[in-house]
């Protein structure tokens, strides 16, 4: 298979049509899925690829070795991939806001399976080797755990007791998109079936990305670099989605560490 993958490719697709709330929540619905894409997280550990580009040639290796498997636990196959992004163009351009290329789709659906994924998974390690060097025992949840309840990275206090980090992006908290808002909605939901169903707290760390040097830095909390549900959002529990809203978040933004 010829080297198709380029980040600046992917990064460039997704700018392009992230834009757009209507394709973001066609994506979600229908190509987020991990029966329909697979198991990202869970294939980056047991691929364990060195960047992101040894990630994608391992995800259609793997997924064209193993076809006997459900798609949620090998991927998709190129051949797959490539009818994937065609179902994506169809349901996507048929909506009533920009249309978009063959490429463009398939490029930002790499990114979503791929770049993201790599990224997301390289910023959770940060963070784990900060609260390991920190004296905590960290650990991953089960791709299917962390999809279900929005729970990143295991951490077992001294006393035994377990807790999560989530971790996001602050345009997460900033944008003003109702898709995202939606996003934030089922994240109080998760915070909420965590604790009632796994007694586990969530908590949640936030970094920024500097476009121009790539350097990822993370927001900071008075001396941490953890925030809780309430520092974040104001709610009403009895009426989660009309009532919720984004606190103000100062941006001070740091290495981790200083």
């Amino acid at each position: 298979m010829q080297n198709f993958y380029f980040r600046s490719k992917t990064t460039a697709a997704k700018e392009k049509i992230g834009k757009y709330a209507k394709i973001s929540q066609i994506y979600r619905d229908n190509f987020s899925p991990s029966n329909v894409i697979g198991n990202c997280t869970n294939l980056y550990r047991k691929l364990q690829p060195k960047d992101d580009k040894d990630f994608c040639d391992k995800y259609f290796k793997y997924a064209s070795e193993n076809k006997s498997l459900p798609i949620r636990d090998r991927g998709l196959t190129y051949e797959e991939y490539e009818a994937t992004v065609k179902r994506y163009m169809e349901l996507a351009n048929a909506c009533d806001e920009e249309t978009f290329e063959y490429e463009d789709y398939f490029y930002d659906l790499l990114c979503h399976i791929i770049t993201e994924t790599y990224d997301g998974q390289q910023n959770e390690r940060e963070f784990r080797e900060f609260l390991t060097k920190l004296g905590y025992e960290c650990d991953y949840f089960d791709g299917k755990i962390d999809a279900y309840y929005g729970l990143d990275i295991k951490v077992t206090r001294n006393d035994g007791k377990l807790s999560a980090i989530q971790i996001k992006p602050i345009s997460f908290f900033k944008s003003t998109r109702t898709d995202v808002h939606r996003d934030r909605i089922n994240l109080v939901a998760k915070y909420y079936n965590a604790l009632n169903d796994l007694g586990i707290k969530t908590y949640y760390a936030i970094y920024y990305k500097d476009k121009k040097t790539n350097t990822i830095l993370w927001l900071k909390n008075g001396n941490g670099y953890r925030f809780k549900l309430n520092e974040l959002f104001s709610y009403d529990l009895k009426n989660i989605e009309k009532t919720l809203s984004v606190k103000y978040l100062k941006d001070d933004y740091h290495l981790l560490g200083t």
